[in-house]
């Protein structure tokens, strides 16, 4: 079984066609790690800017859970993040278009 986290094929895809559009031609191996380190950061920023959006005492409640991760779960994740945050497509769509401004002026 794999311990590997699943991955959403969008974002993928997205960072797929950010190194096309930079115009960059990579091996096969270079690609790949490529595409880990541009998820990952994207990830990041993302939980970043939703975190950054909860209500305070639900960010306060989300930020203790942090510092002992066995506390946390998806369950506590759903609850903590399912409606506090009022645009969650808004977030996604303002991080992506960062994330290509940053991607597109610093590689």
């Amino acid at each position: 079984m794999s311990t590997e986290k699943p991955r959403n094929p969008f974002i993928l895809t997205f960072c797929e066609a950010l190194i096309r559009r930079k115009g960059v031609t990579l091996s096969e191996e270079v690609q790949a790690q490529e595409i880990d380190r541009m998820y990952q950061l994207l990830e990041t920023m993302v939980g970043r800017k939703l975190v950054a959006q909860l209500p305070e005492e639900k960010k306060a409640y989300y930020e203790r859970l942090c510092t002992d991760l066995s506390q946390l779960d998806l369950t506590k994740v759903a609850e903590i993040f399912g409606d506090s945050v009022p645009d969650p497509q808004g977030v996604m769509k303002e991080t992506l278009q960062e994330f290509c401004d940053i991607y597109l002026k610093n590689r």
